[in-house]
Order: C-alpha cells, then sequence, then structure tokens
C-alpha cells in the first residue's frame, strides 16, 4: 500500500501544472547566475545585494573578460561569446546536479546582452524546464520597444564596428524575464536619431551622466515578464518625434555594416552634448 501512494504521490507531481519539484538535499531552492558589465568581469555590481539574499536562494558569478574593443584588446563579440559559454557550462552542471532548483539568469548592460542571449537560447530549447528558469535584466542594449517606444541601443543602430554585432530586438518565447530600463539611460532606450536627434543625444549624454548605473540590483526582489521603463524627466531637452514613418537605422540597414551613417550621426550629436570628450566610453558610436 505504501508503494501504491508512493507512486500516485509522484504521478500527481508530474501531471499537476505548475506544481514545483522540490529541490535536491544540500541544493538551494533557487540560483542566481549574475553576469556583470563592461569593466566587471566578476559582476560586483550585484554584491550588495547578494548580502541581503533570503535563506535558500544562493548567486554565482559568471566570470568572463567583459570587455569591449577599442577600449580593451578583446572585442564584444568576442568577450560575450566566452561569457554565453561560461554561463551555460555553470547552468548545465547546476542543473544535472540540482534538477528540482530554481535557476535565475541576471546581467547588467554587457552583462544583461550574455545573460540575455543564453535566455533567448534557452527559451528555444528543453535543456532546462522552462518552469525552472527565469531572467532579470538591467540596461539592455536589446531590448525591444514596446507599444511603439523606443528599445536599446543595438535593436536602433545598425553593425558598423567590426566585433560589436547590433544584434537587433530579442524576445524570450515563455520564460518570464524581467527587463529594467532607464529612460535617460541610452544604452536601453536609445530614440531614432533619425526623427528625433536631441531625444538620441539625451540618451548618450544620460549614460555618461549616470543613468546608465541607477539601478536596484537586487534580482531575487523581480519576478514575472514585465519590459519597464522607468520614467525620467530628460536631461537635455527635446520633444516628440517627428510625425514621419522612418524607419531605425538598424531597420533601414538591418545589421549591415553602416559606417557613413553613423559617422554622420556621430558628428551631429557630439557638438550638443556637453560631455562630448568622453564619447569613447560609448563605443557603439564607431570610437
Amino acid at each position: 500500500m505504501l508503494r501504491i501512494a508512493m507512486s500516485l504521490s509522484l504521478l500527481a507531481a508530474v501531471l499537476v501544472p505548475g506544481q514545483a519539484v522540490a529541490a535536491e538535499p544540500g541544493c538551494p531552492d533557487q540560483r542566481l547566475f549574475q553576469v556583470g558589465g563592461m569593466g566587471d568581469p566578476t559582476a560586483r555590481v550585484f554584491d550588495q545585494g547578494n548580502a541581503e539574499l533570503p535563506a535558500g536562494v544562493d548567486a554565482v558569478k559568471v566570470v568572463y573578460p567583459a570587455q569591449i574593443w577599442p577600449l580593451a584588446p578583446k572585442t564584444l563579440d568576442d568577450s560575450n561569446a566566452e561569457g554565453r559559454a561560461e554561463l551555460d557550462r555553470l547552468v548545465t552542471e547546476f542543473h544535472a546536479a540540482c534538477p528540482g532548483s530554481r535557476i535565475t539568469i541576471t546581467g547588467f548592460s554587457q552583462g544583461a546582452l550574455v545573460a540575455g542571449d543564453m535566455l533567448g537560447e534557452y527559451s528555444r530549447t528543453d535543456r532546462i524546464p522552462h518552469s525552472l528558469i527565469n531572467g532579470v535584466l538591467y540596461a539592455d542594449a536589446r531590448r525591444a520597444g514596446v507599444g511603439g517606444k523606443p528599445g536599446g541601443i543595438m535593436t536602433n543602430l545598425p553593425t558598423f564596428v567590426p566585433g560589436i554585432t547590433m544584434g537587433g530586438p530579442r524576445t524570450f518565447g515563455d520564460l518570464p524575464v524581467v527587463s529594467l530600463c532607464n529612460q535617460n539611460d541610452g544604452m536601453c532606450y536609445s530614440e531614432n536619431p533619425l526623427t528625433n536627434l536631441p531625444a538620441f543625444a539625451n540618451g548618450l549624454y544620460g549614460y555618461l551622466s549616470g543613468a546608465h548605473s541607477q539601478y536596484d540590483f537586487r534580482p531575487v526582489t523581480h519576478s514575472g515578464s514585465a519590459n519597464t521603463v522607468v520614467a525620467q524627466p530628460p536631461l537635455l531637452p527635446y520633444g516628440p518625434p517627428l510625425p514621419l514613418p522612418i524607419p531605425t537605422p538598424w531597420e533601414l540597414v538591418n545589421g549591415k555594416p553602416a559606417a557613413g551613417v553613423m559617422n554622420n550621426i556621430r558628428n551631429a550629436v557630439a557638438p550638443v552634448l556637453p560631455q562630448s570628450a568622453r564619447l569613447s566610453e560609448f563605443p557603439f558610436l564607431g570610437v
């Protein structure tokens, strides 16, 4: 009778939709896999939040180069490829050892590219059960725009620098992913420069002036599938975009090299930025 009861309980756990699988002994209920941004290969940006993790939750840092040429030896593409491989290795090994534990993949800025690209890949496979995985992205350059509003800079500008592939917007299927973006952060909220150049410049200026780092890096507190832009008053004055159906440069060029277009945008934007000398910190403008 005991054996029959145990079998029925196991069958119920399999058949009842949404029922969680208990974590294995010695495994956490939830593990965070964290990916830092450019210049932060050990994801220090998440340290404060990690000190406040609740019982049953732990965190692992995904160590990778976190570099972008020409500001460092490795290209963005090569650095991110190493990050994706390391993240995938850690997640795969953890799931094999702890098949009932939840997995949260989170990243900031360049780390959001690594984390977001892997979340997109997991959404297209069954290697990790979708019921066990979620994501939290901060300042994702591939964030898709919502309701006709701007997305990230990699959905706006075309590829124009070797090794910095502007991948366009991405989706996550049925995986729950929270994407958080400050409105003045040009990395994840980039207005079409062909219809609203002052707003595009505001995004660059906001990036250089601190909007890019003003996030609450506590991914364990975020859940669901919210693509959220945090409203902020502009740092540079701008109005609504031109009421013209002009595609973004990325849509026009579809990711193909467009150095001439980008040089024109850079030359137009630089004089209106109070900190134009710091444009080297924004390699997506081809410096």
